[in-house]
């Protein structure tokens, strides 16, 4: 079963910053957990880089307090030189007072660079390829006798060694936490569908619902999920809200299937009482005209009442019952031609009819209800016949089953004017595309809910200017 509208306008296209619920979710918890990661990874990485520099500090700390202590100024200064592959050092001795004496200086030593290098007990510093530290003792004056003198002065010793180690070990933690950002990124972009999901859950089923709601007889309420939040309220709201709208919508179809029933007995016997005195022979030929006249009003009318009788009970919820039986489609649209053909004539419309030519006789039939049916096809002739474009005629259909598809019956008639937007609310209660038009709205509504009720797919179709209102049947029957 289903009913479908084709359109040829095509929905705006959405922007690619207009994101909806699920997209915002999911931007949302990639930057919350890329940010997060991010930040996390930042400070790991600063204090990872503060401790192993501290680290490669302290190492180079210790061996020149080692060689420090090693030195001695009596009588003349005597250095232990740097035994490890890169290192340099200098050496200076200062009073105060005085300028600073250099002892020794490697000759890889940077040089020029007396306000740049670190004091004692300062965190190393960087000076070109090289990382410095400095350690410092109080000393006497080189000479005679200074390793026992009283200290006058204080000596000053600057270790370095290459700072590629440490830039290498620095290197391989950042690119160790980068790879754990991109991995954290990728578990959120995996995760973020599952959470979103999730949180969407509830909106799915009440969306899934409400399209069931759509298209079923009754209204059922939607699920409430039991989460406490916007979401329970809002589908707590919405149930309030069908709730009263199912209400209105029964009200309505109770009073307009009890109006439609008192009115057709008082319609009945006023035509039975026109019927006889129109066969009066005794009647100026002026009276039966008149009463002809009012004889084709009162049909009219009765037409009426019987749509508002099924309104009633279609919008109330009743199913109709349905008597199966053997239709020859080619038989049906002939018999529907011969009876709408003097209506088409008195709107001065021409009714063309197309029926497949080798098809077999048996593979135009279908098992259907045969008065449901023929509802269907008179209401969309009579649409046709009331809105195709002057001049125009309108064409009555058969086209024999296919491999993908299986027999269809189209009624095809000129528009006056393109529907766009206003095809999908062809099939509303009470809705007509031209107000001027006669008629109640209700035609291609009836049609609809009857085709729903046999299992047959009614689809309304405009190309160009051409609408094409189809009723497709599953497949045919043989035998």
């Amino acid at each position: 079963m289903s009913f479908t509208l084709d359109n040829s306008l095509k929905n705006t296209p959405r922007r690619w910053w207009q994101l909806g619920l699920r997209g915002q979710l999911l931007l949302v918890f990639g930057l919350v957990l890329g940010l997060a990661t991010l930040a996390a990874g930042g400070y790991q990485y600063r204090s990872l880089r503060q401790q192993l520099t501290r680290a490669d500090d302290e190492l180079l700390r210790a061996h020149a307090q080692e060689l420090l202590s090693r030195i001695s100024l009596d009588p003349l200064p005597t250095l232990p030189l740097p035994n490890q592959p890169g290192e340099v050092m200098r050496v200076a001795f200062a009073e105060a007072g005085q300028p600073a004496r250099e002892l020794f200086r490697s000759a890889q030593f940077p040089a020029g660079v007396g306000p740049a290098l670190p004091p004692p007990g300062a965190p190393g510093r960087e000076l070109g390829p090289r990382r410095l530290v400095a350690v410092g003792r109080a000393a006497a004056p080189p000479g005679s006798g200074a390793d026992e003198a009283a200290a006058t002065g204080r000596l000053t010793l600057w270790l370095g060694h290459p700072a590629a180690p440490l830039e290498q070990a620095v290197a391989r933690v950042r690119r160790t936490l980068l790879l754990g950002l991109l991995g954290s990124l990728g578990l959120a972009a995996l995760l973020a569908p599952l959470v979103a999901g999730v949180v969407l859950r509830p909106l799915r089923l009440m969306a899934a619902q409400a399209r069931r709601i759509q298209q079923a007889q009754d209204i059922a309420p939607l699920p409430v999920p039991a989460t406490g939040d916007e979401v329970q309220e809002l589908a707590e709201t919405l149930n309030q809200l069908l709730a009263r709208l199912s209400g209105q919508a029964t009200a309505q179809a109770n009073f307009l299937a009890a109006a439609a029933h008192e009115l057709r007995t008082p319609l009945a016997t006023l035509q039975t009482g026109l019927d006889v005195s129109g066969r009066d022979p005794a009647l100026p030929p002026a009276t039966r005209a008149a009463l002809a006249g009012h004889d084709a009003e009162l049909a009219r009318l009765g037409r009426l009442v019987d749509d508002f009788l099924l309104v009633g009970r279609l919008g109330a919820g009743a199913a109709l019952p349905v008597a199966q039986q053997l239709v020859a489609l080619d038989e049906l649209v002939l018999a529907l031609a011969d009876r709408e053909l003097t209506r088409f004539r008195a709107a001065g419309r021409t009714l063309t009819i197309a029926l497949p030519e080798d098809a077999a006789a048996a593979s135009l039939r279908v098992r259907t209800d045969a008065d449901q049916l023929t509802t269907i096809l008179l209401n969309l002739l009579d649409n046709a016949r009331k809105h195709a474009a002057p001049g125009t005629p309108v064409t009555l259909r058969l086209l024999p089953p296919t491999t993908s598809t299986g027999l269809v019956v189209a009624v095809e008639n000129a528009l006056a004017v393109p529907l766009g937007p206003q095809l999908a609310q062809l099939t509303a209660a009470w809705y007509q595309a031209d107000p001027l038009a006669p008629g109640t709205g209700l035609g291609l509504w009836i049609a609809g809910r009857l085709a729903q009720g046999l299992g047959v797919g009614l689809h309304l179709r405009e190309t160009g200017r051409q609408l094409t209102a189809q009723v497709q049947f599953e497949k045919p029957v043989s035998g």
